[in-house]
């Protein structure tokens, strides 16, 4: 069964300065369309997942090789479809953006919806017809990130999408802010406060970004505010081992439409009180 690979194109401008840039772009450039594709397949099939594999890098303009891989499709026919499906609506999505700076309203979306609900019927794609619903906060959020991830290219750069039949530009000049999305999807925000013990899952030693953690056996991520314990964390003065938590304060922030449907949900731990030691090997922990 023929590969349908796809890659991703930065034309740089040689000899110039800060040239992370370049690879800083493309990681969130791979990262973006991978968000985009759990937001397509999930649109279509419950239990499918897809990831990238890396194929091949080919050097002077920097062009990444990506191989898609759908897991959770019944046969190889269908994982193949599921593939085509996933690179000819991204090859939609990036057309929707590029003659438009940002966004100004969600129903900019509803002609988007209409393209790949009709792709996805075209292919004969869909296990359940006439239920295709896209998920417009999280195909938003995924723009958003596509115009994070060229924010860093100079005027020069040029980044490009490739398929096994198409090539398209990206466009540089799209952006839309955290605060414009949500300024174009959420209504209300409600905050709940709570004190409670959490176990750590992957800290950030030396930063300032968001840790993991495990709370009632599922995993999520939080923004530690506490800058106090953060400094000591970082001097080594408090300490913490594999299997510890802390009891914090925590504030759950819980994000929803015009409809009254949740679309997202952020945490955050103003204060940590105090390290918490459980025994490791008795923990029964989820690590969805």
């Amino acid at each position: 069964m023929e590969k349908q690979n796809i890659s991703i194109i930065i034309d740089f401008e040689q000899d110039s300065e800060n040239p992370q840039r370049i690879f800083e772009s493309m990681s969130h450039l791979i990262s973006s369309i991978e968000y985009f594709h759990a937001c397509l397949l999930s649109s279509v099939s419950t239990e499918t997942t897809s990831k990238f594999l890396l194929a091949d890098v080919k050097e002077g303009s920097i062009e990444s090789f990506l191989s898609p891989v759908v897991t959770g499709a019944k046969d190889e026919k269908t994982k193949n479809k599921f593939i085509i499906y996933l690179n000819k609506c991204t090859d939609i999505v990036i057309g929707f953006i590029e003659n438009k700076e940002t966004l100004t309203s969600v129903d900019e979306l509803d002609e988007l919806e209409e393209q790949i609900s009709f792709e996805a019927s075209s292919m004969d794609i869909e296990e359940f017809p006439n239920v295709f619903s896209l998920d417009k906060y999280r195909l938003l959020k995924g723009y958003s990130e596509f115009g994070k991830a060229t924010k860093s290219l100079n005027n020069v750069d040029e980044a490009f999408f490739r398929t096994p039949k198409s090539k398209r530009k990206i466009n540089k000049d799209f952006h839309l802010t955290d605060e414009e999305l949500q300024s174009l999807v959420i209504e209300r925000v409600e905050q709940i406060p709570s004190t409670e013990t959490l176990i750590i899952k992957k800290p950030d030693l030396l930063g300032r970004s968001m840790w993991d953690f495990i709370r009632n056996k599922v995993t999520i991520s939080a923004k530690l505010r506490d800058e106090n314990w953060l400094n000591k964390f970082h001097q080594r003065l408090e300490v913490i081992a594999p299997g510890d938590g802390i009891n914090c304060d925590l504030v759950t922030f819980i994000y929803y439409d015009k409809k009254n449907i949740v679309v997202d949900m952020k945490h955050e731990i103003i204060k940590v009180h105090k390290r918490v030691v459980f025994n490791f090997s008795q923990l029964e922990l989820d690590y969805e």
